[in-house]
């Protein structure tokens, strides 16, 4: 449900080119393979392989869980900023999750 609600909202900024990156496998391989059916969430499934019909430069991919340290730490955040927010600044917490992803890129490429 989460993803279909990202669709929808990046729709609705208009936005023309957007890659969404996903880290449950199943999941991108139900949505980019209208052959398959093989989730329990297929209604939901449905409903995004439409919305991504009428967003044609919207791409999906499947990303491994450790390359997307920066969303699992974000969704680990307090309660208290789990919701639809913009920010005209980048709240501490964020930026903090940010710099310690750069230099733990930095040091693994080392």
């Amino acid at each position: 449900m989460g993803l279909r609600d990202a669709i929808l909202w990046l729709g609705n900024f208009g936005l023309s080119k957007v890659h969404i990156e996903f880290d449950c496998k199943p999941v991108v391989d139900n949505i980019v393979d209208s052959s398959k059916n093989e989730s329990e969430f297929g209604n939901i499934i449905a409903i995004c392989r439409i919305m991504l019909q009428q967003h044609p430069n919207f791409k999906i991919s499947f990303v491994r869980r450790q390359a997307n340290c920066v969303a699992h730490s974000l969704v680990k955040a307090p309660k208290l900023y789990v919701c639809h927010q913009v920010f005209d600044l980048i709240p501490s917490y964020i930026s903090t999750i940010v710099i310690n992803e750069i230099i733990r890129v930095i040091v693994v490429k080392k």
